[in-house]
Formats: structure tokens, sequence, C-alpha cells
């Protein structure tokens, strides 16, 4: 029998999880819909078509897929127990960008994932020197995750961020591994003479500050400086060759891909997903998705406190507008946000299509090229340990008279409330101020923060000290990495984790700062979510107020300092050369994660069937814009992952009576969905939907599915099935 203790502490651990990397929802559009131009504004590239006569520096893209499991692992981002894959809407993408002047070789990598963590790091790291020796290491191969919550989890290892998926994922873990090696080698193979051009636009209407409350705290003489509570400036770097074609486009926009909300089961790439398949879709159009020559990455930046859902959050149920804070709904009535669309695909389309939108528009003027020096400067970070100046960010300075510091790892109670992106269902308020002392005196029992802790932390009442839980292994990092990479006097800032508005707002006034000194003008951007994950960065004043993102800033209030600190040092580093120290490297615990995710044991078949028969037929014939879709007698999708591959796809007929793909399972138009019949059996149905795009040719088609099935004795067998012919018509 569990104790009242022991169910208490369950109870607080469950609940700050469900609250702990909660994020946004949103919804997507149909692209034949109208072009939603009212979202892009003007450009700032102003200068003349470039002359390619004297290339700067060699670069590689690759793409490659890194998709993982699609069903049956629990997705990462909203901490929802119960919220796992069943099947495939958009499938996810590693983009490698290798940046090659002289003896100076960078890495960045955009990723399709909820965050990345160095354990994949240290093993993509591992592979790639199998293959090239040490010319890749920790400190040049930098990768970052676009922060879907569509995707599996179960990779990161830090027990509380694997805790939700219910441990560590094997499967995952393999699949993002080989996914961004294999790009990674991909863009090696075709490093070419190239040259880099810079721009900006502004896209409108794409999000929102989801708390402009605490960001109202922020000094009124900073606020002053911007125009709007978040930053709507997308920023693009573009490769070309040295014959003038493009080779690939790098975007970064502040905004959470959580446009896909917590109901969702299906594996997508969310808004940032589609705006890269877009861009690609278009710039390759001969090409199957996944499949581009020319690479387009969509990087996260300030994101923080920024949400796609544009719509005021209501009470689930009394359709009032709430906060979670000041107006609270009823009990059990979770208080959440929507929109722009009617359906969370709806929405993701409309928000991923502004971007695209605003990208196309920086792509098609002239730009600024970047020259001179290539660098990236990376070290790994103890963060409990920094001792850094204090910020004034009136004046712009740091005071070297006050030294702050950072704290071990905590959470505080309003992390356990969520956000009105993925609303909790207990209501925690955010903004809490004061612990509860029955649940203080329960969570200590496993981790009990120190007096030490509780000071430095002050004024966050700890709910979790997660710092002080080791067991099985650590719950959360002390060691993370931060990092500069330097392309030609523009500065990406390699952040671990979710700056919000204002605190990524400050990172670039002090890397600037350091430029113009040097009299540089100031290029810099944001890269959030790079490396490794450790929840939020607030400001100072916003971490007084204690709201989500406050309360999941787990190194305390000087969290962001230590990050303005060591990004001015970078910048210098950068700038004047010269080398820092590596910094102490994350302990590896791989080998000691544990896992609640069940294997698959079997596959069977129904009575009188086989794998691959055909369960409900297609219509005979469908005019565009309809959707068609087929069943198949299935099997379970984890026994392969079909990386580079399809579970399903659309075939045409062509001339000579043969068939072509015009549709796979990485298409925005398809759906690819798995259901369990019984998990006594082993039996299962996949099935397969297509809307028919406007533009798609008349004529024959048919669905085809290819499934590999677990037998007894743990032998697979691969098998395929297809469906009557339907017409596309008029």
């Amino acid at each position: 029998m569990v104790s009242l203790t022991t169910k208490l502490l369950l109870a607080v651990v469950a609940l700050a999880v469900v609250g702990g990397v909660i994020a946004v929802i949103v919804v997507f559009v149909d692209q034949e819909s109208d072009a939603d131009t009212d979202g892009v504004a003007s450009s700032t590239s102003t200068t003349e078509a470039p002359d390619l006569d004297g290339i700067v520096y060699e670069v590689g893209v690759g793409i490659a897929d890194m998709t993982g499991p699609c069903v049956e692992v629990t997705f990462m981002g909203f901490a929802a127990f119960d919220q796992t894959g069943r099947g495939l809407h958009l499938r996810q993408f590693s983009r490698a960008f290798i940046f090659v002047k002289g003896d100076t070789r960078v890495v960045l990598v955009n990723t399709d994932i909820q965050a990345v963590g160095v354990h994949v790091r240290r093993e993509v790291v591992n592979r790639l020197q199998q293959e090239y020796g040490d010319i890749y290491s920790l400190r040049n191969v930098i990768i970052t995750g676009t922060h879907t919550h569509a995707a599996p989890g179960g990779h990161l290892v830090d027990f509380l961020l694997d805790f939700s998926i219910r441990g560590f994922s094997q499967d995952a873990f393999n699949a993002y591994v080989e996914g961004i090696t294999r790009s990674i080698i991909r863009a090696h193979e075709n490093i070419v003479p190239a040259r880099l051009f810079y721009g900006t636009t502004r896209v409108a209407n794409a999000q929102k500050n989801r708390s402009p409350y605490s960001y109202d705290f922020n000094p009124i003489e900073e606020k002053l400086e911007y125009e709007n509570n978040v930053d709507d400036i997308l920023t693009q770097v573009r490769i070309v060759k040295a014959n003038g074609d493009l080779h690939g486009v790098l975007n970064w926009f502040a905004i959470h891909a959580t446009s896909m909300n917590m109901t969702n089961r299906l594996v997508s790439s969310d808004n940032l997903g589609y705006a890269a398949i877009t861009m690609e879709k278009t710039l390759n159009p001969d090409n199957l998705v996944g499949k581009p020559n020319i690479v387009a990455g969509f990087f996260t930046s300030n994101l923080g406190d920024v949400s796609p859902n544009l719509e005021e959050a209501r009470c689930e149920f009394s359709g009032e507008i709430c906060d979670n804070q000041f107006a609270i709904c009823g009990a059990g009535e979770r208080c959440y946000a929507l929109g722009p669309g009617d359906d969370m695909f709806e929405s993701t389309r409309i928000i991923g299509s502004r971007m695209y939108e605003g990208a196309m528009e920086v792509l098609n003027t002239p730009g600024e090229e970047l020259t001179g020096d290539l660098a990236v400067i990376h070290q790994f970070i103890d963060m409990p340990d920094e001792k850094v100046f204090r910020y004034d960010p009136v004046s712009k300075t740091f005071n070297e008279d006050e030294v702050v510091s950072g704290c071990v790892p905590a959470l505080g109670y309003s992390f356990g409330s969520g956000t009105t992106d993925g609303a909790n269902t207990l209501n925690i308020t955010q903004g809490t101020l004061d612990g509860v002392p029955l649940l203080d005196a329960v969570t200590g029992l496993v981790m009990g923060p120190t007096d030490e802790d509780i000071a430095c932390h002050h004024p966050k009442p700890i709910l979790l000290a997660t710092g002080r839980a080791n067991v099985p292994i650590p719950w959360h990092p002390r060691i993370v990495s931060a990092s500069l990479i330097w392309l030609g006097g523009f500065a990406v800032l390699g952040v671990p984790g979710e700056p919000t508005t204002m605190s990524g707002r400050r990172m670039r006034s002090v890397v600037s700062d350091v430029m113009q000194r040097h009299g540089l003008e100031p290029r810099v951007v944001v890269s959030g979510l790079t490396n490794e994950y450790i929840h939020y960065i607030a400001t100072f004043e916003e971490y007084q107020v204690q709201r989500y993102e406050a309360a999941s800033t787990i190194y305390g209030p000087h969290t962001l300092e230590i990050f303005l600190n060591k990004f001015a040092e970078y910048a210098s580093v950068a700038i004047e050369g010269g080398e820092l120290p590596a910094g102490p490297e994350p302990p590896n615990y791989i080998n000691n994660t544990v896992s609640l995710i069940l294997p698959v044991v079997f596959d069977s078949v129904p009575l009188a069937r086989g794998f691959g028969d055909v369960v409900e037929q297609p219509v005979p014939w469908a005019r565009r814009g309809e959707t068609i879709s087929a069943s198949f007698v299935g099997a379970n999708p984890r026994n392969d992952l079909r990386q580079e591959s399809s579970h399903a796809v659309i075939e045409r007929l062509v001339e000579n009576n043969e068939w072509t793909v015009v549709a796979t399972d990485a298409d925005w138009e398809t759906k690819f969905q798995w259901t369990r019949t019984s998990t006594v059996l082993g039996t299962s149905t996949v099935t397969f939907e297509w809307t028919i795009p406007r533009d798609t040719q008349l004529g024959t088609h048919r669905v085809v599915y290819y499934g590999t099935a677990r037998l007894p004795l743990g032998v697979y067998r691969q098998f395929t099935g297809t469906s009557n012919t339907f017409d596309v018509v008029i």
C-alpha cells in the first residue's frame, strides 16, 4: 500500500513535471489559402547585387531524416504523460551547415527536436571522429533544436527531463544521433567555395508575449528602446556558390514551435518545420520533401515568453478570459490560448507561412555580404560555481564592484503552473512567491534545499531542489555550455535554454557594444536551445515576479548575468583572437539511465488476414482539395523507423505502366496513423490520409504501405500493402 507521504511526493513531482517543459499551442492553414502577406513587412537589406569574384569561405550544407519512434513514446515538451505518439504528420529533419576558412571549421546544425542535450552531441562527435579524426569536436560542433513539442523524447538523459517520457528511450536517442550525424557527413561531402549574405525583415502577426506582466517589470528606460514586447525581426544568412547559385539558407525567428497542442498525437516539426519544408519546396520544386539540394534551416531565437497562440487565453469550459495569475478558472478547468486558425493544423500553417513569406522576402533582396574571420568560441560552465559582475540594463555596463553568482539548480512553485500555451489541470497560480509547508516537507525527504539554496534562489519558493537529487542519476545538469559563432562580422550566440525576449535583447546588447568598440557594425542573433536544455533564462527583474519562466530559471536570479558576462568575453576573443579554457566537461550518464518504456514484443494479424492486407480501400475517385485514405493490417512502426524512406506513399501511374512517388509521409498533405487493435494479440492497423493538393496532376493513383513485423523469437519481416487505384479528377 502506498503511503500518504509517497502519494504526496508523486503528486508533487508529477505536477511539477506537467508544468515542466511547457510551451505553446498553435495551428496550421492550407497552402492553397490566402498567402498571409499581411504577416510580412519590408526588409532592411539595401545593398546592390553582389559581385561573386573573390570567394571568402567554403561552405557545406546537408539534410538528413532524423525521425524518431512515431508511436508509443511520449512527446517531449508539454510533459503530458499520456501524449504518446500515434503516428506521423511531418518527419523530423536535421539540417547541417559547415563553414570553413583556413584552418577554422564550424558546424551549425538545426534539428526538428525539442532540445538536443550533451549526450546526443557527444555521441555525434564520437561518430564524426571515427570518420574524420579530430577536425570535429564538442568545441566546433554546435547543435540546436527548434523546440517542437510534437516529437518523441527520452533522449536528454537528465532524470527530470526524461521523467515524463517514462525514462530513457534508446530508440529516440539512436534515431537522433544517426540523423544528425548523417546530415553533417552530407554537409562535409559537399563543401564548396561560397559567400555569405546577411539580411533581416519584420514579420508581423506571428507571435505575442505570453507573460507581459513579467516583461513590464523590466526598467522603463530599457523598454522604451523597443517598439514591442516581442522581437519580430527575422534574421537570415544565405549561402551563395561561386557561380551565383543558392546553396543554403539560415533563418532565425523568436517563436515557440508549439502550434501543435497537447492533444496532438502525431509527430510534427510544427511551425518552424513547416516554414522550412515550404521554403525548400519553393527552392527545389522537383524534389520530394526532405530531399532538397538547397537546404533551408529555421532556428528559434529568444523565444522564452513568446507564443504563437495569438488569441486571448480562455477558460476551457466557461470561455472567460484568464491568465492563470489574476484571472483564474474554476476547479479542474484549464486556462489556455488558441489560434489564429480554427484548429491546430490550420494555426501551424498560418504561423509557418508568415515566417516562410518573411524568409522569402529577405532572400529576394541583395543583402549585405559577410566577410572577414571565422571563429567559434565554446565553453563548458559550472553554473553554481560561476561568479560574475552585476549588469546594469539601464547604463548597459558591468559593475566590477558587485559580484553575483549562480545557484545549485532548483525549480520554483510556478514551474508547476504551466503557461497559457499548455495549461495544467490543477491551476497552480503563476507568480507564486510562498511555498506550501506540507509540500516542502514531502519534497524535502527526497531533495531538500539547503539554507544556502533558499537564500540563493530568493524570492523563488523552491518546489523541487533538483540539484540536490542524484538518484538514479542527476535530475538537472550543473555543467552546461555556451557558444559564439563568428561569421565574418555576424555573431550567433548559442544559448542552452529559452531566453525571454528581454534576456535575448540584453545578450545582443552586450555583444553589440563589444563590436561597436572595435569599430564593427553590430550584427547579432540569439540562437536558443543550443547544445543543452536548461529550461528558461529570465531577467533579474522578471525573476522577482516568479511567473512560469522565472520559476523555471533553474540557476537562480543571476542566470542571465552569467551568460551576459560570458558572451561579452566571447565576442572580444572572437574579434581579437586568443583562447579560453574549455571548462569542465559534463559527466557521461548514458550507461546509468532508467527506462519504463516497454519494447515491441510481437506483431500478429487477425484471423484470415495477412500483413499489408487492405482493410479499407480509398474511394474510386476524388477531386483536388479532397482527402482520401486507405487502411491496412499493420505492424508496429517502431520496428523500423524508416529514416530516409517512408511508412507509406502516394504513387501516380505514368508512362510505360510505371508508378512514381508523388507524396510521402513527410508531406504536409499526408497523415500516417497507427492504431493498436489488441495488445494481447499484437494486432494493429495503419491508416494513410492524403489531402490532394490543388496542383496535383490528374490521373490514376494508389496508396502503398511499407511495414515491418516483429515475429516470435525476434525475427523481423518486411512487407508491403497496396491499395486499389483511385483517380484524381477535376
